[in-house]
């Protein structure tokens, strides 16, 4: 779910904001990554006096800030005790030709009341049959009624076995997903440094420690926010 958050993340320019407003997030990750690189036993001159002259290791913090900013909106809608639709427009469906598409594609989805999801499907009522399926079977634990080309969820108020429950989810799913995204930044990128600086070994070694150090901050940074998070929801648990 994060890696499709990501993708929506880059295609909307109202969510730049939320990037914003979350570089002081990760703003320390060359800060660390540097003093890191500092402690190190020193070595013959680079061709970069500073960190923030190579391009590599800038690239690779913009990337890992915008997956910090999806990590911080995907908990906010995870934990939030209202209602979001975009869990049920994420729900992926599998059509009559095998191809999966997010509900959102297929149907119209909306809140008809604080706690009950209509899903339209009037101009694809095909399709209505996989998505009653895909919904049953996903995490949302809810059971779909039809009515015409209509989808109705009746959303049952958040129990405490459900706060527990998205507590440990965050844990295990979010925060896994997190690091994965992570690690292909780490990994997309010490692939290029290899590459871009095969000549110079000096230079390729300190750009990798960099890179390994902001991964390392990036996923500690990840998964304090996410304890903090589940800290607050369980507290809620009476």
């Amino acid at each position: 779910m994060i890696r499709l958050a990501v993708i929506r993340f880059t295609q909307s320019t109202s969510r730049r904001q939320l990037l914003s407003s979350q570089n002081s997030f990760s703003s320390s990750a060359v800060t660390f990554a540097k003093k890191k690189v500092d402690n190190k036993k020193k070595t013959p001159p680079a061709v970069f006096s500073n960190l923030d002259d190579n391009s590599i290791v800038q690239n690779a913090l913009k990337e890992i800030q915008r997956v910090e900013a999806v990590l911080v909106e995907e908990l906010t809608r995870h934990f939030s005790l209202k209602v979001d639709i975009r869990q049920y427009e994420d729900v992926m469906v599998k059509l009559d030709n095998g191809k999966e598409k997010p509900l959102s594609l297929v149907a119209r989805v909306t809140l008809k009341s604080p706690l009950i999801v209509m899903i339209n499907f009037q101009d694809n009522p095909s399709a209505i049959k996989a998505a009653k399926l895909a919904i049953q079977k996903s995490t949302l634990n809810v059971t779909p009624q039809q009515e015409g080309a209509v989808l109705y969820v009746n959303v049952p108020p958040t129990s405490k076995e459900r706060r527990e429950k998205m507590a440990t989810d965050a844990k295990g799913r979010i925060l896994n997903e997190y690091k994965k995204a992570i690690n292909e930044i780490y990994s997309t990128c010490d692939k290029k440094s290899s590459v871009e600086f095969s000549a110079r070994p000096d230079e390729a070694k300190k750009t990798r420690e960099a890179l390994l150090n902001m991964k390392h901050a990036a996923e500690q940074r990840g998964s304090l926010l996410i304890e903090e998070r589940r800290k607050q929801l369980l507290k809620q648990v009476v």
